[in-house]
């Protein structure tokens, strides 16, 4: 049964996603660990073409939350 190529990659399959899986528990940051990370990061100074994302993603953010489309409304000075 082990001879047949199906079954051996059903078993390798299994093996090496068992093997993933307990890695990714493994390996996973804690909350205070993720909170120390993002103190120790925030005062890092950040690109031109960074904070253009940045303020890209959180227009994105805004207009998720809001009812009415973004290419309706007028352009804002920030």
């Amino acid at each position: 049964m082990a001879s047949n190529p199906y079954v051996k990659s059903l078993i390798w399959l299994v093996a090496f996603g068992g093997i993933g899986y307990g890695l990714l528990r493994l390996t996973e940051p804690s909350e205070e660990k993720l909170a120390k990370i993002r103190s120790t990061t925030a005062g890092v100074y950040l690109s031109e073409d960074e904070q253009k994302k940045i303020q890209f993603l959180k227009k994105l953010q805004s207009a998720a939350a809001e009812n009415a489309p973004v290419y309706s409304k007028k352009k804002e000075d920030n």
